[in-house]
């Protein structure tokens, strides 16, 4: 089984040598093109460094993200696509694991997974708590993480494809009319990718294209009784990822998110309830010696590990301190069991984030 992917890349990103260590890590076979429209020459010397990973390669002006990704994929060949934005990686298994998935379930044209976010200093923050398995809340909001989602190219081709004049919502446009023509859609209860969420990204904007482009599919799939509702939920998410100061969108965004559902004992907030995972990876050229997680709350009711790697724990006031006895290398999974005793509602414990330490 191999696998098509598409980098489209409109400027130069801090993340983007993630995103092809990331590739370069996969054990599966793939078909990788870079499409840089930036003119930034960083990027092209970027692409001559992994020039020999690449079996595409395009610098110049596109018409955009979704014909930038068309060309790779009709430049490539892969019986599965995908395609990874600048600031997204993958875990380095996430290939395999499909290619394992889709070998036991070879009736299925599409399979995702989970995605961990990350944020602008490369901390995870979190998990893609809007990811569900597969199911008719599709018509309501995009459950599907795009990175780590792969279908298969005949499929795609047969039901007309990515649309090149989307540039915000061509993603849940195309998972949308595979799901209505009948595409069987596999759910991997693994993590498969890592996302940028920061308030500069384009998920996160909510000007005019974006507004015209999620009114044009609610409005065609969504029940009508949600339509405004489903509306207003996305205005009102990307209106608390632009407010500032920090501390502000922080509050709010908890607030927003403290109804979510629960992954890996992380709730969408970031209230950890009993027993809990982080499950991280990096891909920096120097190994971490250490993990410094950020918590609100309580934390000396917070136990961590135990994990063979970890050497030492301090905790410093609202922060743990962790070095390992072993320094991680790069895209090597570090999995880390978190556990709150005698947790109350009125005393919660909060994960805010966890930065690798080199």
């Amino acid at each position: 089984m191999k696998f098509a992917i598409s980098i489209p890349i409109g400027s130069w990103n801090d993340f983007l040598p993630y995103t092809l260590e990331s590739l370069k890590a996969q054990q599966a076979e793939t078909s990788i093109a870079f499409l840089d429209a930036s003119g930034d020459p960083r990027v092209a010397a970027l692409a001559d460094k992994y020039n020999d990973m690449l079996d595409y390669r395009r610098h110049g002006p596109d018409k955009g993200q979704s014909d930038a990704i068309i060309e790779g994929w009709d430049n490539t060949d892969g019986d599965f696509l995908g395609w990874l934005n600048a600031d997204d990686s993958l875990f380095p298994s996430s290939l395999e694991t499909v290619s394992r998935y889709l070998t036991g379930n070879p009736q299925l044209d599409l399979v995702y997974g989970h995605s961990s976010i990350i944020d602008e200093h490369d901390r995870m923050t979190g998990y893609h708590f809007n990811v569900q398995p597969p199911g008719d809340q599709l018509f309501e909001g995009c459950i599907i993480s795009q990175p780590s989602c792969f279908f298969r190219r005949s499929t795609y081709d047969r039901v007309g494809g990515l649309k090149r004049e989307l540039h915000y919502t061509m993603d849940w446009d195309l998972w949308l009319r595979l799901y209505t023509e009948g595409a069987k859609f596999g759910f991997i209860d693994q993590l498969m990718s890592r996302v940028l969420w920061a308030s500069d990204t384009k998920s996160a904007s909510f000007n005019k294209g974006r507004r015209r482009e999620l009114k044009d599919l609610i409005e065609k799939y969504t029940p009508d009784d949600l339509k405004r509702k489903i509306f207003k939920a996305f205005a009102i998410h990307a209106g608390a990822d632009m407010i500032w100061p920090a501390a502000l969108r922080e509050k709010t965004t908890r607030w927003l998110r403290r109804g979510g559902q629960r992954m890996y004992g992380v709730r969408a907030d970031g209230e950890i309830s009993g027993n809990a995972q982080l499950n991280l990876v990096h891909y920096q050229s120097s190994p971490a010696r250490g993990l410094l997680l950020t918590m609100d709350g309580n934390v000396g009711r917070l136990k961590i590990g135990p994990h063979p790697l970890i050497d030492k724990c301090a905790i410093r006031e609202n922060q743990v301190h962790l070095e390992f006895a072993v320094p991680i290398s790069l895209g090597e999974e570090l999995r880390l069991e978190l556990t709150v005793a005698d947790r109350t509602d009125n005393d919660p414990v909060f994960f805010k984030h966890a930065a690798w330490h080199f």
